[in-house]
């Protein structure tokens, strides 16, 4: 990681990014003490790693064992990879976790989950880290051919890698394929007033298609061919806080879930209608297209056994002239992506956009915004306060802070979008070092500084709703210091 760290700190993006890029380590690796210990602020300089990112990738055995309270052990990867002829990463540690404890043949070492669940949320506390990756919430919804094994910098990018094969001389024996990250947003309080949703979507769609077709990063052959081969976009949103507050709608009510759903229902939708438009007219599928759930129409069960409709006569409203898809839409869509195919083996995905945010004068991704009037301290042209979007007497009331909020909310309205994202969405918790009172039950007759509890608790329902990552944790202190501020608030995207 040291190494790493050396060589990315050339590859600053014009300094729009404080953070060099992210490390992901197994929570059933042998070193994960030692990796997060890098992240401590009292870490010996030798091994402290300052700017690249720590993410842990969380199998849904880890949570069973802190329920249980059996004890957890850590495989050496070189004995695993031994064993089952691949590499530790592509190993179903559910799967076979009772099987390589049993194996003689696999050194391993013995530790207790909750202990290191203590760790993982004391780092968390003093430095924001690490982001959390539920691997296994991620393949099961993963719908193309191949496992995912690791993220990106800011959490939100789940697509299957193929490792490379070296030659003692490092050059090529066999080219893998890694990611080519080609983002956008949609803003959503304005998409929501086009008057012709669909084609909008189309046209972000195609927009980004083209930045595909005219990449071709050819000094790292794995990326080049990963995009040639599959075509990879990752469309997102921004807006969401500032479409529920100009709408008199408070963030993570039944109304405001309904929203979401409605939302990226229909994102999901549009964006498949696209990508097989552009298959259509190339003649042309994206890799492996027949391996994937989008092949053999097993993706689109849940839009076909269950018809949507609205609950809320507010939310009906708003989308009056968006053309939420029928059931039957669904199936015309389905019969046409198992002919022609989808240009793009991936296609949504919800970076946490900072200042482009601002630029679109709404608010970032799918977070409640932090506070009102916003204080920003710009590198080349000082402080900046910047009020919420569209804030007047009407929408005050519903621009609640996110540390002011019960943070279940934030994963409520998370888990409403993640089911039409196909891949992962950057969310991050925002917690003060003294909690409200009144804000979590189990605080009740307890002292409000927040603890390693609390932590624990929203980690663990996080994962009971299906989320596929855990972004940062920053937190409000006191004196006005944020930890863990957000490495991707300048994001270009």
């Amino acid at each position: 990681m040291k190494l790493l760290e050396d060589s990315f700190s050339y590859s600053n993006q014009l300094g729009q990014r404080n953070g060099a890029g992210a490390v992901y380590l197994n929570v059933f690796h042998p070193d994960i003490y030692a990796f997060l210990s890098t992240k401590k602020e009292n870490a010996d300089e030798k091994i402290r790693v300052k700017t690249l990112s720590l993410g842990l990738v969380v199998p849904d055995k880890y949570y069973e064992l802190l329920k249980t309270n059996r004890p957890m052990y850590l495989f050496s990867p070189y004995d695993v990879e031994r064993v089952y002829g691949k590499p530790f990463s592509y190993i179903n540690i559910t799967e076979k976790y009772d099987e390589m404890v049993a194996n003689d043949a696999i050194s391993k070492t013995k530790i207790n989950a909750r202990e290191l669940e203590q760790e993982i949320s004391r780092l968390q506390q003093e430095s924001g880290y690490p982001y959390i990756i539920n691997i296994d919430t991620v393949n099961r919804a993963n719908p193309v051919a191949g496992k995912v094994i690791m993220s990106n910098l800011c959490s939100e990018i789940f697509q299957p890698q193929e490792p490379s094969i070296l030659n003692d001389d490092l050059s090529y024996n066999v080219t893998g394929t890694d990611i080519s990250c080609n983002l956008g947003s949609t803003n959503i309080p304005n998409i929501l007033t086009s008057p012709n949703f669909g084609k909008s979507i189309e046209v972000a769609v195609r927009a980004l298609t083209t930045v595909t077709e005219h990449t071709a990063i050819n000094e790292v052959p794995t990326i080049k061919k990963g995009n040639d081969l599959y075509h990879t976009i990752g469309l997102g949103a921004m807006g969401l806080h500032t479409a529920f507050a100009r709408n008199k709608m408070a963030y993570g009510t039944p109304e405001s879930l309904e929203f979401t759903d409605a939302y990226f229902r229909a994102l999901n939708y549009y964006s498949l209608l696209a990508s097989n438009k552009i298959a259509k007219e190339k003649g042309q599928a994206f890799h492996d297209f027949e391996k994937s759930k989008y092949a053999d129409g097993s993706y689109f069960d849940a839009y076909l056994e269950n018809e949507f409709a609205f609950q809320s006569e507010k939310v009906a409203a708003i989308f009056k002239n968006v053309g939420i898809p029928s059931r039957a839409d669904w199936e015309e869509l389905k019969q046409a992506i198992q002919t022609h195919g989808l240009y793009h083996r991936n296609r949504l995905a919800i970076a946490p956009n900072g200042s482009i945010s601002y630029i679109n004068e709404t608010s970032a991704s799918l977070h409640p915004i932090t506070q009102r009037i916003e204080h920003r301290q710009e590198k080349t042209v000082g402080a900046i306060f910047y009020p919420a979007p569209y804030l007047s007497n009407e929408t005050m009331p519903y621009y609640t802070s996110a540390f002011d909020m019960d943070q279940r909310q934030i994963i409520d309205v998370y888990a409403a979008a993640q089911p039409h994202i196909d891949q992962g969405m950057s969310l991050t918790l925002f917690m003060r070092s003294q909690i409200p009172e009144g804000l979590y039950e189990w605080k009740i007759g307890k002292p409000a500084a927040m603890t390693t509890r609390d932590l624990n608790r929203l980690r663990n329902y996080a994962f009971s709703k299906g989320i596929k990552s855990l972004y940062y944790v920053r937190t409000y202190t006191d004196d006005g210091e944020i930890i863990g501020a957000n490495s991707c608030e300048s994001c270009m995207v």
